[in-house]
């Protein structure tokens, strides 16, 4: 064992023998001392009268400093109610007898919580079978200084990136594209910087991230797969706030302020930081991105090189509180990564230069207004225009090739809903959606004019309605709800049925059952050969019912879930069937890379999540189990084992927090995806001779990450933010893909995809 290993190996037996000697609380508190502490450690103001708190005592709440769990528990034990107004102040109030008739306040209904704290503390499971991560409360993850959603939601059991890129986020063996991403209800179509290693969407805008695996509402469709919803804060600030930061990756600036008393205002800027230092953790990201593309291949043949690589993005978000009763919301963003690669080289005596370039650029806005007509109804409107546009210029050295690509996608969707309480236990929810989407793709071996231009539109209308039912002792939750949507220019309807089903029993214990129909009519396609310099391989489709069909899938769940004394477990199986995908879309590399059919695929799977807290530490394992197939009738095999399948996966964390100091340490081990080997004799016919598809794992992946921040007063109103992260501390070499290619004379070699090493990042932020 290396020095380097056998420090870990201690520090992590260590850190868990200090973890587990730790003794259950059996104390019980003040309720204003208790206020004071959930004060310290939260952005909330609690405003109470000092007689009507006093003597009242509370035994330690399950999972403490989890504010909105912490206030159900304290609701439940003192009886007091808890009313939060405006964004960061809680007022707690005493029950008031029945003659008086004080004036109704309106109050945002929090999400019902069955789990809380599953990977770290502000994540938590809701009734409905969704997972919401607050990230005002969020604890610190192994491996990640700052909030990306995309990386934090991938510590929860079936989440999976095959090859550690945010933009290919495999949910329960689905690929990224049938995962539907929004942001403030815009959908996103670009979800990486640096080609997909981090996340596009500014961290600091995130408010809240809800991810449904299952049970989806019946107000989203066009996904197979997923739902992820980021979304910013609900609430007007009053108060000026601002941020700036600095990583070795970027920089950045957040401001929320007030612009009156019925308005305030977020803008988000970040730019990398490459064009006024390099960092070691920037060359770690840039090798990890281009390995193994024409920009890497190119940059051993070229006489002198020079490469320009920027990403960047900038977000909006205004809020306007016309009346009591009325909500205005308006949504900007834009995202960029821009490319461009100049190399020298002899031709006929004299040095000729030649540049390519690559642009990845994604457009949002958004228009949002609620009304509350009563207490009891309320109206939403949702307008949003979304833009991909991905385009690349290919100038080959030695060569008078000249190639280009263009992919662009854009999107116009209006969504009507009403909220309608019918009475305690009922809750109805309704609403018509149309979306307009239209795609265009073009190449050529000169510069792209209209008549290279493919391009196809699909228009969609969708009515959707789901009733909500909580019986009156809060133990069952139903939602019951179906989406129909109609194709117009396939004259297809498809109806969606969905359920949500959570039943306590034996107080401490619920069962949840989910299930679900849906489709999605688009996709992105794989051309490993050329596209767009090898870097960005993937490029949005519209279903035309001939090579694209619309992919239609079948989910359903059970699971059982557990919370007691600062225990939690959760177990869950289910079964997945998606019909209609392409070939083109799945990512092969052997025998069917040039294939196009039309095929299934059928997932069986076991989620298992266990998290305990012991006062400031916390530990958590889980555990996922697949058997993910794909079926094409037109292939002689019946079965074959999934691009994205993971058999096993295991991940251990534990994290330690102490007033503003945080830490955590985890580990990951998966098994390798599948992987095509060819034979000994390597050609048969001038073609790779294949063993049979996919019938040998790549190397297992493992990876050991840790973190560490700290908050502090700089000033009265002046703090200060640092933070240290070591992605994959052991700098172990991890295989995300392989290959076969030959070469020039004919010899075959294997292309093989290697993961970040040891990378450090480091994070430095003042708060205003």
């Amino acid at each position: 064992m290396s020095k380097k290993s056998y420090f870990i190996f201690i520090f992590l037996i260590a850190f868990c023998h200090q973890l587990f000697s730790q003794e259950e609380s059996q104390n019980t508190f003040s309720l204003t001392e208790l206020l004071q502490i959930l004060e310290s450690h939260s952005a909330y103001t609690f405003s109470y009268a000092d007689e009507d708190l006093k003597n009242i005592e509370v035994p330690e709440p399950p999972n403490m400093l989890s504010v909105t769990e912490t206030i159900a528990f304290l609701q439940e034990k003192t009886g007091f109610k808890f009313t939060l107004i405006g964004e960061h102040q809680i007022i707690v109030d005493v029950p008031i007898p029945v003659e008086q008739k004080p004036e109704k306040i309106t109050v945002e209904e929090l999400d019902e919580v069955i789990l809380t704290n599953v990977i770290a503390k502000g994540v938590s499971k809701i009734k409905d079978g969704s997972f919401k991560i607050n990230f005002d409360e969020i604890g610190i993850i192994p491996g990640l200084i700052e909030n990306d959603a995309f990386q934090t939601i991938q510590a929860l059991p079936g989440v999976e990136s095959v090859n550690e890129k945010v933009s290919n986020i495999n949910i329960r063996g689905g690929t990224n594209d049938q995962n539907l991403i929004l942001w403030d209800g815009i959908r996103l179509y670009q979800s990486g910087h640096f080609f997909g290693l981090i996340s596009a969407i500014n961290p600091h805008q995130n408010h809240t991230v809800s991810l449904y695996k299952n049970g989806t509402p019946a107000t989203h469709g066009n996904s197979v797969s997923s739902v992820i919803e980021l979304s910013s804060a609900k609430k007007l600030n009053d108060d000026f706030e601002a941020e700036v930061g600095l990583t070795f990756l970027s920089a950045d600036a957040f401001i929320d302020t007030p612009l009156d008393k019925k308005s305030s205002i977020q803008i988000a800027a970040r730019t990398s930081i490459n064009g006024a230092f390099i960092t070691p953790t920037y060359l770690q990201y840039y090798d990890r991105a281009f390995q193994n593309t024409e920009i890497a291949n190119t940059n051993q043949n070229a006489i002198n090189t020079e490469e320009d690589f920027r990403f960047s993005d900038v977000s909006f978000r205004w809020l306007y509180q016309l009346s009591e009763k009325d909500l205005l919301r308006l949504n900007y963003f834009s995202i960029a990564n821009e490319l461009s690669f100049t190399a020298e080289e002899f031709n006929q005596n004299s040095m000729e230069t030649k540049e390519s370039t690559l642009s990845q650029n994604s457009l949002g806005m958004g228009a949002f207004y609620k009304r509350n007509w009563t207490e009891n109804f309320s109206t939403q409107l949702q307008l949003f225009h979304s833009n991909y546009h991905l385009n690349s210029t290919n100038r080959i050295l030695n060569t008078n090739t000249f190639f280009e690509q263009e992919n662009n996608l854009a999107e116009t969707a209006f969504k009507i809903s009403s909220k309608w309480k019918l009475n305690e236990r009922f809750e109805l929810n309704s609403g018509y959606e149309f979306s307009s989407t239209t795609s265009r793709d073009a190449e050529a071996d000169e510069e792209i004019t209209n008549e290279d231009l493919i391009e196809n539109r699909l228009n969609v209308n969708n009515l959707f309605s789901s009733l909500r039912y909580q019986s009156s002792s809060r133990k069952t939750l139903v939602h019951l709800g179906a989406r129909i949507n109609y194709f117009n220019d396939f004259d297809i309807l498809l109806a969606e049925p969905r359920l949500s089903f959570n039943q306590q029993f034996l107080k401490n214990f619920s069962v949840e059952v989910l299930g679900e129909l849906k489709s999605q009519y688009l996709s992105q396609i794989v051309n490993f050969q050329n596209d767009f310099l090898g870097i960005e391989n993937r490029k949005w489709q519209l279903a035309d019912q001939l090579n694209f069909p619309i992919t239609k899938s079948r989910q359903a769940s059970i699971g059982v879930n557990y919370q007691k004394n600062n225990w939690l477990a959760s177990i869950e199986s289910y079964v997945k069937k998606v019909e209609g995908i392409s070939s083109q879309s799945q990512g092969f590399q052997n025998q069917y890379e040039y294939a196009q059919i039309i095929g299934d695929y059928r997932i069986v799977g076991l989620d298992i999540l266990l998290n305990k807290k012991f006062r400031n530490f916390d530990a958590r394992l889980s555990y996922s189990l697949t058997d993910n197939d794909y079926f094409f009738d037109d292939l002689s095999v019946n079965e074959i084992p999934n691009n994205f399948e993971i058999v096993n996966s295991f991940t251990f964390a534990t994290s330690y927090s102490y007033k503003n100091f945080k830490a955590s340490g985890g580990l990951i081990w998966r098994t390798g995806k599948p992987f095509t080997p060819i034979s000994a004799n390597g050609l048969a016919n001038n073609q790779f001779d294949y063993e049979p598809i996919n019938s040998n794992n790549l190397k297992d992946y493992m990876r050991v990450d840790i973190s560490v921040s700290q908050e502090f007063k700089i000033q009265k109103k002046l703090l200060a933010y640092a933070g240290l992260s070591i992605w994959n501390l052991l700098d172990r070499e991890n295989i995300i893909n392989s290959y076969y290619r030959q070469n020039d004379n004919n010899q075959i070699y294997l292309v093989e995809q290697k993961a970040l090493g040891l990378t450090p990042n480091f994070v430095f932020r003042v708060k205003f």
